[in-house]
């Protein structure tokens, strides 16, 4: 049974909509923020995840487009809606990792799944028919390379790519395109066209991801494209550009460092990350690896996938909190292991920054299971510059007397301390 299930209803506002910014996956619609107007009942919160509106469920979709499509379909004032805790749902996900098996598997064509159902209700989950729907439309589709996650694919993996996916194309009768973001990393490829011809190319497009994924986009320097049946030849990982990773057609920056500068103090029940720089930006990011390496050790985690977050603060205290608060997000939605950190924009005026983490998803069967971060806390948190430190009672210089921190480390100019509930 689901301990944390929940039942409400929406407020929708005829100007305001629901004030809900969420993003879909196959776990349902994980809701990011809630906005105070219209403003949503007291059991919806950040980090749940709608599981089913109106009878209709969620959960368990093949594709981030079915979610969207159902709940579009049963969006409106006063639907009732089914919510569960993202972290019972993440013990879900790392069960399925480490079981190598799906506990909300969907099977196949006409199966049958198991509804989620609120508590009061049957002691057995209803089993209920899945209906396929015959109404032919033109539709776009898109299929992510992993949710919360992009791909960086050197010019020749890419190429090879675009051509698997103009032959999917014409295999299928449709348009098939990678998507890329701002930055040129991978998120997803997009399909085009009717919506039975995407229903028919969807599988061999998940085919040719995880072909991709597994590195084996060439043999021996053949190429080895994936036919419409999803069958390739080789299985040589590729190396391409920058660090060689293992398993993936995946490129880590060469300016990405893979370093540990950071220690920690303990602090009766909780723990301080002290990481340290030869730049603001350098001791930033190691302070976050500090925090992921209390959780597991980094040294057995593999740089196979990429994140990015940005976070906003008013001050560079308030900034450095939101930066780890995302990472931590993202581990608890995505359980995604960031071992390196890439500081992409810092901007210290407007107190923006945007940051990459390079790594992969926690897997209990390889990373061992270290401590729960439960909360970045504010206390006692410390930035200090070569000749400041700024705390939250203001900023003092840093050679005042008396202070443990008024020496710099050599060459490393820029520390940071920071209190984690544990």
């Amino acid at each position: 049974a689901w301990r944390s299930l929940r039942r409400c209803r929406l407020r929708v506002h005829p100007e305001a909509g629901a004030g809900l910014e969420m993003e879909a996956s196959e776990l349902g619609y994980l809701v990011e923020d809630v906005a105070a107007n219209p403003g949503q009942d007291p059991a919806m919160k950040r980090g749940d995840v709608l599981v089913e509106i109106a009878g209709r469920r969620l959960f368990g979709l093949p594709a981030a487009a079915d979610v969207e499509a159902a709940f579009s379909e049963a969006f409106a004032d006063g639907a009732e809606v089914l919510l569960v805790d993202a972290d019972e749902l993440r013990e879900a996900l790392i069960n399925r990792d480490s079981n190598e098996e799906c506990p909300c598997e969907v099977p196949e064509g006409d199966g049958e799944y198991e509804r989620i159902v609120p508590p009061g209700e049957s002691a057995n989950y209803e089993l209920l028919r899945r209906a396929e729907s015959s109404v032919e439309y033109d539709a776009v589709v898109h299929i992510p390379v992993g949710r919360g996650t992009v791909w960086s694919l050197g010019p020749e993996p890419m190429a090879y790519l675009t051509d698997d996916l103009t032959r999917l194309g014409s295999e299928y009768g449709l348009t098939a395109e990678a998507k890329l973001d701002r930055a040129g990393n991978m998120e997803s490829v997009a399909l085009r066209g009717l919506s039975t011809a995407i229903a028919a190319a969807r599988p061999t497009v998940v085919q040719i991801l995880d072909h991709y994924r597994q590195g084996k986009w060439q043999a021996s320097g053949e190429t080895a494209h994936v036919g419409a049946g999803g069958a390739a030849a080789g299985d040589d990982a590729a190396l391409v550009g920058g660090a060689a990773v293992d398993g993936l057609g995946f490129r880590v920056p060469d300016h990405v460092k893979d370093i540990r500068q950071f220690k920690y103090h303990d602090h009766t029940a909780d723990i301080i990350v002290h990481s340290w720089g030869a730049t603001r930006a350098e001791a930033f990011g190691q302070v976050v690896a500090g925090m992921f390496n209390y959780m597991t050790d980094l040294e057995n985690v593999d740089l196979r996938s990429a994140v990015e977050v940005e976070a906003t603060g008013h001050d560079l205290l308030d900034l450095l909190y939101h930066l780890l608060d995302e990472f931590l997000f993202i581990f608890g939605t995505e359980m995604h292991v960031s071992r390196c950190i890439d500081i992409v924009e810092f901007d210290e005026q407007q107190l923006r920054i945007r940051a990459r983490g390079y790594g992969e998803k926690m897997n209990l069967k390889k990373h061992e299971q270290g401590t729960e971060i439960k909360a970045i806390t504010m206390h006692m948190m410390r930035i200090l510059a070569p000749d400041v430190v700024m705390t939250e009672e203001g900023t003092r210089p840093r050679a005042a007397a008396g202070e443990d921190d008024s020496e710099p480390i050599p060459g490393y100019p820029h520390e940071v301390y920071v209190l984690l509930d544990i």
